[in-house]
């Protein structure tokens, strides 16, 4: 169906819902109407539009009294005069856009050469547009959203971050043993989080120099061998068979001491193929300036998957910290259609698990990390 090129939408807390349609009907121009308590997210729609070539004009929508969006909307017909516009239900109250819908409607029995509107509602339960005019008719939702859509509709930024590319070559190195720590963890769990002490007191960024000797209180054997022998043939560290371990630099502790659980997770994502995906990404709020980092993104069927990752072993209250962080920052950074994962090398207890269902985290911890590639081909199936 060929629609106008002209969008007519009302800016809301779900941007999305704006954005995807505009860029699935290959809208030109956007008129987006801004009610007083919208504007902050009328200014981040607007610029995700402009950032795909979209011709923006905001315009202030009062809603304080019916009479008044009537005068709004007829005021906003006026401006139309006629013009063929694709109208998009799915923001506001349903006073305004009955007050839009009707307004126009009355407008264009009387303007000559009108045409009517194709009106719109995007339902991203379902992944459809349903066009309630000219006919009523559905289509389903394409992928049209890349990361920085998202970001930018949400009112961030990227502040920085490391290009997956560049990511990929760089811990193509030591991918052979980031598999097989992920593909262990199970057998392995418990010296994860021998190791991470040993790190952190190798990196002792709060009580003084780097210091890369520490011991193990027993001589580690089996699987815990083995995978020490493999960071040294890597030239992480230095192991002498028996308790001492040198950590070759700061770099090298920090992978051993739980980055390499980003390391897996950024290998089975680009091993997906989504549609977008990046490592390590930092973003910037464009209105508090307030700071984040999300370990790992992904990006398909319009869907973000922000992933937090963790090796050690936290306190209750930490890990209740996790999984809080990791609903929030998904939710406001990928709206309502993303979905928050936390990756963690050891077990979470009974309790955490309960919580992070109550906030819509899923969680593979221990053993489960090795689940990692069935997780993300149904997150991209859209189970």
């Amino acid at each position: 169906m060929t629609t106008p090129p002209l969008h007519v939408c009302i800016a809301t807390g779900q941007n999305l819902a704006n954005l995807i349609p505009a860029l699935q009907c290959a809208a030109t121009q956007a008129w987006v109407l801004r009610t007083p308590a919208m504007r902050a997210s009328a200014a981040h729609l607007a610029g995700a539009l402009k950032a795909r070539g979209i011709d923006v004009h905001i315009v202030d929508f009062a809603d304080d009294a019916v009479t008044t969006l009537h005068a709004q909307a007829e005021a906003i017909a006026e401006r139309l005069d006629g013009r063929a516009v694709t109208i998009n239900l799915t923001g506001g109250t349903k006073l305004m856009t009955l007050a839009l819908v009707q307004t126009l409607a009355e407008h264009l029995k009387t303007a000559p050469k009108a045409e009517p509107p194709h009106l719109l509602y995007m339902d991203t339960v379902h992944r459809r547009l349903d066009w309630l005019a000219p006919a009523p008719c559905s289509e389903p939702m394409r992928s049209v959203l890349r990361i920085d859509d998202i970001l930018l509709a949400q009112g961030y930024r990227r502040r920085g971050g490391t290009d997956a590319a560049e990511w990929q070559r760089r811990a193509e190195d030591r991918g052979k043993l980031t598999r097989f720590m992920g593909e262990n963890a199970r057998p392995l769990g418990r010296f994860f989080g021998t190791l991470n002490h040993l790190a952190q007191l190798a990196l002792n960024e709060l009580h003084g120099p780097w210091r890369r000797e520490q011991q193990f209180e027993f001589a580690p054997g089996h699987k815990y061998a083995e995978l020490l022998r493999s960071a040294q043939q890597q030239g992480l560290l230095h192991w002498d068979g028996d308790t001492q371990i040198v950590f070759h630099d700061r770099a090298a502790a920090a992978y051993i001491g739980g980055s390499w659980v980003e390391e897996y997770a950024g290998f089975k994502i680009s091993g997906m193929k989504p549609g977008g995906w990046s490592p390590c990404l930092e973003i910037q709020h464009v209105d508090s300036g307030a700071t984040n980092e999300i370990d790992a993104v992904a990006v398909h069927g319009n869907r973000l998957l922000a992933v937090e990752c963790k090796a050690a072993r936290g306190a209750d209250d930490k890990v209740a910290d996790w999984i809080y962080k990791a609903n929030q920052l998904a939710r406001s950074v990928g709206g309502h259609l993303a979905q928050p994962l936390l990756l963690s090398a050891r077990l979470l207890n009974p309790e955490h698990h309960q919580r992070a269902r109550e906030y819509g985290v899923d969680v593979l911890d221990g053993a489960e990390l090795a689940r990692l590639p069935e997780y993300l081909r149904g997150w991209m199936a859209g189970d």
